[in-house]
């Protein structure tokens, strides 16, 4: 028996066109952050002094010193804040005398100054924002002490980690006396091998 195939309309293609333009981010949201993810790399590289300047060079701790160490690496992001900024008012300079579509992320365009002007403006205001938080010893204070934490799990990790590999299970008592004559042979290739993990890491 025969049936009437029942006649289907084509669908319309969908009219991405129509749909409503999405907020942008408020610009404190953009630039808390900025400042939180350069806060964070400022501590990742003070971790790493504070990890080689103990195992590598023998460096004893002290928060006065690691102080005008976080000052330098805040000033480091400072400055790249600074030049992400000047590089997008380069690029909003050229795009400003381009019309048409881009042909990938980096052909600015016309169309793209106002977001090359807000990028601007958040890297300019979290370098002002960190400037104030380097010039704050109570906030660098906190920064060295988070920094200092984290080093020494790290370490401490590092060190597990050796021991779990290398060392014997048994108890060593003072009759082994092989384990003694190469304890200090094994520590200083420990801590050399903790130093070269806290260099790979920055490199990271």
């Amino acid at each position: 028996m025969w049936f009437r195939r029942k006649y289907r309309r084509p669908a319309t293609p969908f009219d991405f066109s129509a749909l409503p333009l999405p907020e942008p981010a408020a610009l404190e949201d953009m630039v808390s952050e900025g400042v939180m993810l350069a806060e964070f790399a400022a501590r990742m590289a003070l971790k790493n002094q504070i990890v080689i300047g103990a195992l590598a060079e023998s460096v004893t701790y002290h928060p006065d010193y690691y102080a005008e160490a976080a000052r330098a690496v805040l000033n480091e992001v400072i400055r790249e804040s600074e030049g992400s900024a000047q590089l997008a008012e380069q690029k909003r300079a050229v795009a400003a005398g381009r019309g048409g579509v881009g042909q990938h992320q980096h052909d600015y365009r016309s169309s793209d100054t106002e977001n090359l002007r807000r990028r601007e403006d958040v890297n300019l205001a979290v370098a002002d924002r960190l400037a104030a938080l380097r010039d704050d010893d109570d906030y660098v204070a906190r920064l060295v002490e988070r920094a200092r934490d984290d080093a020494w799990a790290d370490i401490g990790q590092a060190i597990t980690a050796r021991l779990d590999r290398d060392w014997p299970t048994f108890a060593v008592t003072e009759a082994d006396a092989d384990y003694w004559q190469g304890h200090e042979k094994r520590m200083r290739q420990l801590r050399r091998e903790v130093a070269q993990l806290a260099r790979e890491s920055g490199k990271a």
